[in-house]
């Protein structure tokens, strides 16, 4: 009975990884309740947990865990580690399953396990609670890749980015396996400090370790150079990258047009277009913010306009503002008005803002009343926009229209000023 009981768990692995959960489930039905009380069951019913979170059906697993912790089976590292995926798959819409499976692993004695402690670490620093995170990273007697790269993704994505290189460091003072996944995440983590120096020292651990030739560490090299302000090497280094997607190509075109290179910017996107890759969304913003940086109306009409007859894509509001911005800074008013009219959406505060600038630029009086009645139009009770046309009022010299702007700013004052609040009865 033993064998047959991990034959049936191996089934359902079976089954779960050819995503055919339905048959594994069927599986499971069939014989759980027969192995409920046998050794080796809990082996079954952690295959059924893991197939769930495989095939994304996480709270099914949480239900799943829950029913055998209320029929008094036996519990092991490996079902908490399978409902702790679930829970950190299920972060964004429930927190509370992972406060519930914390507890259940407290009081089964399950928190120090290193398996299980791990992905708890993850967990907590995922959740942005890197506090609790930390405690339990400090009393884990055994630490593996999980909970050093938990920790340190989490301290990236919440901002703790000092914390974050401190903590890479000390793992490779621990001798620890480090992948190509923590490597991008502390590049990242480089480029939001604008620390080169930690960077050029990232990147001598890379070479020393042979990562430097893998796709993803190359593509956050580059990006770390870029916004770095060393664009030369980045660029060197995208010379030499064997294959080229189509992140890699927008990251060197964005990283041209932030470094004031736009005419290079263009180039890389026309070489990426005649080696054959199709430019998404991002690439378009990327060339077209370039554009708009460098004054290029010409250039940037042309690709704006190529974007939905020749490669099939819908510019979006972003596209639409490089482009208002591009031509109401260049002074061609008729232009940037009639796009504005054919714009498929409506016109939201930062296109009537650019228009705006605009028109302080070049002394255009006329045109200041019509696109200060439609910003105002998009949110009257914004208080920003009265300092700002407050603003440019005062630079063009209209001094009955910033009597008059300055007069509803400070009525708008009073009205919030006025509010209260008032408890109604349930």
């Amino acid at each position: 009975f033993e064998c047959s009981c991990f034959t049936l768990s191996a089934l359902v692995d079976m089954y779960s990884n050819c995503n055919v959960l339905c048959e594994a489930r069927k599986l499971f039905d069939q014989y759980s309740s027969w192995a409920a009380s046998a050794y080796g069951n809990v082996a079954l019913w952690n295959s059924m947990i893991s197939g769930y979170v495989l095939n994304e059906q996480n709270e099914e697993a949480i239900t799943l865990l829950s029913h055998i912790h209320s029929s008094g089976m036996c519990i092991d590292s490996y079902t908490f580690t399978s409902a702790l995926k679930a829970c950190i798959n299920l972060l964004n819409f429930n927190s509370r399953f992972a406060l519930q499976v914390h507890g259940l692993i407290v009081t089964s004695g399950y928190e120090l396990d290193y398996i299980v402690g791990s992905n708890l670490i993850d967990l907590y620093a995922r959740l942005g609670n890197v506090k609790s995170a930390l405690e339990l990273f400090h009393r884990l007697p055994k630490k593996d890749v999980v909970a050093w790269s938990g920790l340190i993704m989490g301290c990236t994505k919440h901002g703790l980015n000092s914390l974050a290189y401190l903590l890479f460091r000390d793992m490779i003072n621990s001798n620890q396996d480090v992948n190509q996944f923590i490597i991008s995440s502390v590049l990242k983590v480089c480029s939001c400090l604008a620390s080169l120096r930690r960077g050029k020292q990232v990147h001598a651990f890379c070479v020393k370790r042979g990562f430097e030739k893998e796709d993803i560490t190359l593509t956050s090299l580059i990006d770390m150079y870029l916004k770095c302000g060393e664009i030369d090497d980045g660029l060197a280094l995208f010379k030499f990258m064997p294959e080229r997607d189509v992140v890699s190509w927008t990251g060197i075109i964005v990283g041209c047009g932030q470094n004031g290179r736009a005419k290079e910017a263009i180039a890389y996107f026309q070489e990426m277009i005649q080696s054959r890759l199709k430019p998404n969304e991002i690439t378009f913003l990327g060339v077209l913010s370039a554009c708009r940086h460098a004054g290029l109306v010409e250039e940037a009409w042309t690709i704006f306009t190529s974007m939905k007859p020749e490669y099939g894509l819908e510019p979006h509001l972003e596209h639409y503002y490089c482009m208002v911005d591009l031509l109401g800074q260049a002074g061609c008013f008729d232009d940037a008005e009639q796009l504005i009219a054919e714009m498929p959406f409506k016109p939201d505060k930062t296109i009537w803002a650019s228009m705006l600038k605009a028109c302080e630029t070049h002394n255009n009086t006329k045109l200041v009343s019509i696109i200060a009645e439609q910003l105002l139009a998009t949110s009257p009770e914004d208080p920003s926009k009265y300092v700002m046309l407050s603003n440019v009022y005062a630079t063009l010299g209209m001094w009955d229209s910033l009597s008059k702007v300055r007069k509803a700013g400070k009525k708008l004052g009073e009205k919030k000023a006025g509010m209260s609040w008032i408890e109604v009865s349930s």
